[in-house]
C-alpha cells in the first residue's frame, strides 16, 4: 500500500490505527497489550560520475501489537496503517498466544525524554548537488588522482506511535541522512567504498568530507614497505569502530553462568585503560538513531558502559533485565514494526571530551603502524581472550610515512590490547556496524604484535 510522500504527515494516520487496535484489544480478553506504529518514506538517489543514474522511492508502513491475557502472550506484524491491518495484527497476536508471564514493563516504568527538533527532509535534486561538490572537492585535493565514481544518497523521514492499554503512549518522527561513496585511485584496481552518516544536510561540509576521506585515501599511494614484531598502533576511526563493534556483545545483559566479561578483566577489574570510557546515547542529536524512549517505552538516556576502562552498566530489555538480573535501565531496540523489542546497543560511543587532536595523538608514537581501515570483520573470541584483525595501514616514523603496508595481520590477547589503550582522539565520526551504529575517535594502542 502507497503511503503519502510525506511520513511527518502520517501521524494521524499512525493515532487512527493505534485507536483501532485498541478497540479490538478492548473487546478481547486481553488484560495488557501494547501497539507500535510505524511509517518511513526513504529516497534513494543514485549518482555516477555526476550523473543522475536513478532515484527510488521506498514506501513502508505498518503495526505491532502484543497482548497478554494473564497466562498467554501473543505478538503478531501487519503491513499498512487501515482498518484491515489493524484487525489482522490484533487477531493473529490473540489466536497464536503461547504461555508465558507478562513481557512488558509496568506503566509507572515509562516516560519520555524532550528531543531536539530534527533536520528537514532536502529537496529534490540535493543528492546529485552534494555529489558534484564531493567530486570536484576530491579532484582537487588529489590532482585528479581520485575520481568520484559513484554516490548513493539515502534521506528519509520516519514516524512512529507506542501506547500501551495502560493508558501510556509516545509518538516520534524524524529525518535520517547518508551517502555510500565509491572512489577510484588513479589506475590502480578496486574501489574504495566510504559510508557517511548525515546529521543535518543543511550543514553539510563537502570539503571537509572529502578532506577527511582524501587524505586517508592518499596515504596507500606510498610505496609498500612491510614490517613485523611489537609496534605501536594507531587506529583509524573506522578501524577502531569495528573493534568496538566486535567487542560490544560484552555491555549486554547475559547469564553469569555463561557471562565472558569476568574472565578479560585485569587484577583490579578493568577491561580496558584509563582513556576509554563508552555510552550507549539515545538522546544525542548527533547520533543516527534519537528517540524520546527505547523500544518498550523507557525513557531514553545515556548509559554508561564503561568508566575509565571499568565496566559499570549493561543494556537489557525488560524481559532480559528480569531473566539476568539486571536492573531496567531502557535497554530495548525496536527499528521495525515487525520486531518485538530486543535487548542492543543504539549508539555505542567514545566519549572524546579528554580526547585530543589527531595531530597530537600522531605525534605521541615515534614509530607506529598507522591502521587505516579493516579488510574483514573484527574478529573477538572471549572465551580465549583473542582477537584478530586483517587489515591496511602505512608505517610512520616521526610522523612521517616510510610505506604502505596492503595487507597486515593484527592478533593477540583481547584484554591486552584494550588495556593498552594510551590516548584517544578528539575526531569522532559516526559508522554502521554488523552490531549497530558506533561513534569512534582514533585510539593510539602502544606496543601490539603485527605480522606483515
Amino acid at each position: 500500500m502507497a503511503v503519502d510522500s510525506d511520513a511527518g504527515a502520517l501521524e494521524p494516520r499512525l493515532q487512527e490505527v493505534d485507536l483501532r487496535c485498541a478497540s479490538l484489544l478492548e473487546s478481547s480478553n486481553a488484560v495488557r497489550w501494547e501497539v507500535f506504529a510505524k511509517a518511513s518514506v526513504t529516497r534513494q538517489t543514485e549518482v555516477r560520475q555526476g550523473r543522475l543514474k536513478r532515484s527510488v522511492q521506498i514506501e513502508e508502513s505498518g503495526i505491532g501489537v502484543r497482548s497478554w491475557d494473564g497466562n498467554r502472550t501473543g505478538f503478531a506484524a501487519a503491513s499498512a496503517l487501515d482498518a484491515s491491518a489493524a484487525r489482522t495484527a490484533v487477531e493473529t497476536a490473540r489466536a497464536g498466544a503461547r504461555a508465558g508471564a507478562d513481557p512488558m514493563p509496568p506503566a509507572r516504568l515509562l516516560g519520555t525524554v524532550p528531543v531536539a527538533p530534527g533536520p528537514d527532509m532536502p529537496p529534490r535534486g540535493w543528492a546529485q548537488h552534494i555529489a558534484g561538490e564531493l567530486g570536484l572537492a576530491l579532484a582537487g585535493l588529489s590532482g585528479s588522482v581520485l575520481r568520484l565514481e559513484r554516490v548513493v544518497v539515502q534521506e528519509g523521514r520516519y514516524h512512529w506511535t507506542l501506547s500501551t492499554g495502560d493508558g501510556w503512549s509516545a509518538d516520534h518522527g524524524r529525518m535520517v541522512a547518508s551517502l555510500l561513496l565509491e572512489v577510484l585511485v588513479g589506475d590502480r584496481p578496486g574501489i574504495w567504498r566510504e559510508w557517511v552518516h548525515i546529521s543535518d544536510p543543511g550543514s553539510f561540509d563537502a570539503e571537509a568530507v572529502a578532506s577527511r576521506l582524501g587524505n586517508r585515501i592518499l596515504l596507500t599511494r606510498n610505496r609498500v614497505a612491510t614490517d613485523s614484531g611489537l609496534h605501536d598502533l594507531i587506529l583509524h576511526p573506522e578501524v577502531t569502530a569495528q573493534l568496538l563493534a566486535a567487542v560490544s556483545p560484552l555491555f549486554l545483559a547475559a547469564d553469569d553462568a555463561r557471562d565472558p566479561l569476568p574472565r578479560l578483566l585485569d587484577s583490579s577489574g578493568f577491561l580496558a585503560s584509563f582513556p576509554l570510557t563508552l555510552v550507549d546515547d539515545r538522546s544525542d542529536p548527533g547520533a543516527p538513531v534519537v528517540s524520546p524512549c527505547d523500544g518498550e517505552g523507557f525513557p531514553a538516556n545515556r548509559t554508561l558502559l564503561l568508566e575509565e576502562g571499568a565496566p559499570r552498566h549493561r543494556v537489557a530489555s525488560w524481559a532480559d533485565a528480569h531473566r539476568f538480573d539486571e536492573i531496567p535501565r531502557g535497554g530495548a531496540v525496536r527499528l521495525s514494526y515487525r520486531d518485538r523489542p530486543a535487548t542492543g546497543l543504539t549508539n555505542l560511543r567514545v566519549a572524546t571530551r579528554d580526547g585530543v587532536p589527531p595531530g597530537e595523538l600522531l605525534a605521541a608514537s615515534r614509530r607506529a603502524l598507522y591502521v587505516l581501515r579493516p579488510l574483514a570483520p573484527v574478529v573477538c573470541d572471549f572465551e580465549r581472550d583473542t582477537y584478530s584483525l586483517i587489515a591496511s595501514g602505512v608505517w610512520l616514523r616521526r610522523q612521517q610515512v616510510r610505506g604502505w603496508h596492503p595487507v597486515v595481520e593484527l592478533s593477540g590477547s583481547l584484554g591486552t590490547l584494550l588495556r593498552r589503550i594510551a590516548v584517544v582522539g578528539e575526531d569522532l565520526c559516526w559508522f554502521q556496524t554488523a552490531h549497530g551504529f558506533v561513534g569512534a575517535p582514533s585510539l593510539l594502542i602502544r606496543r601490539q604484535p603485527v605480522v606483515g
